[in-house]
């Protein structure tokens, strides 16, 4: 099984090219996960991800970011996320581990924006993902993404330098 995080060993310089817009990947009841868009690279998929939580799913979520003593309102660069990302894309499968980001909660609300890689481009123009944080109550979800054409992909790529 392939592991996958961000930053890759080199980053992309590029702006990148949207390749799927946003799309709620999970969601069950005071808890969900959302994708903001993909971003897609010549080197791979970049998927900044939002996540959610009120209420007890909120406290639970701190418990799993913080730690059990913190209490209050917190807010970090975030290392890692829980919600466990597992992607298939050309017959591989693997893991999109979280990396860069932030996240803050209290005993009502925890937000987080954890980013995943997946350190390649899909030849049938899909992947396969499927998200849970079972700790949070966020049940175990899979869907298909059909990216936009990437045949082009590097005449669309945004350069930020020329």
């Amino acid at each position: 099984m392939t592991t996958w995080r961000w930053p890759p060993a080199v980053p992309p310089e590029d702006l990148g090219a949207v390749a799927h817009g946003p799309v709620v990947l999970a969601s069950d009841g005071d808890v969900a996960a959302g994708l903001r868009c993909v971003w897609a690279y010549p080197e791979g998929l970049l998927l900044p991800v939002v996540i959610r939580a009120r209420g007890v799913h909120a406290e639970a979520a701190v418990r799993q970011t913080f730690g059990r003593d913190r209490a209050g309102v917190h807010a970090s660069e975030l290392q890692g996320s829980a919600l466990r990302v597992e992607v298939r894309v050309n017959d591989h499968n693997g893991v999109a581990e979280a990396s860069g980001g932030s996240s803050s909660g209290g005993e009502e609300v925890f937000t987080a924006e954890p980013h995943y890689w997946i350190g390649e481009l899909p030849r049938d123009g899909q992947i396969d993902l499927r998200v849970s944080w079972p700790e949070v109550g966020l049940a175990d979800t899979a869907m298909t993404l059909h990216l936009e054409d990437l045949t082009d992909l590097r005449e669309r790529v945004v350069r930020l330098l020329p």
